[in-house]
């Protein structure tokens, strides 16, 4: 082998090595980048929910507050009574229940029922 052979040889080998070497950062740059962009998109989406999660924090808090107060001013406030508690005999309270309920016959103590043809 004379030295022209082995210098092309190596000539050879370091394109090939190079070629290879910017074909590769191409192909990993490229999947960096995409990563880094779902990075960036993930955390753009935490800070929004981080958001969310502030504001629906302090709505509870508001809702709260408003409960507490509605409640003390629900104990503040004199039970109102228009009628006096007076024990009904089941006599009156059945009157008052059936008030407004037609008369039924005694022979016929259940609603007529229609059957219904059916269609096939």
């Amino acid at each position: 082998m004379d030295s022209g052979t082995i210098w092309g040889t190596l000539a050879g080998l370091l394109v090939g090595a190079g070629a290879t070497l910017v074909a590769g950062a191409w192909w990993w740059g490229r999947k960096l980048g995409e990563a880094a962009q779902r990075v960036a998109k993930l955390e753009q989406a935490r800070q929004f929910s981080e958001q969310q999660a502030t504001q629906v924090r302090r709505q509870v808090e508001q809702m709260q507050k408003e409960m507490a107060e509605l409640r003390q001013q629900a104990s503040r406030a004199k039970p109102r009574r228009d009628a006096p508690a007076v024990s009904a005999s089941r006599e009156e309270i059945e009157d008052l229940l059936l008030r407004d309920a037609p008369p039924r016959s005694a022979a016929d103590p259940f609603p007529a029922t229609q059957i219904l043809p059916r269609k096939f």
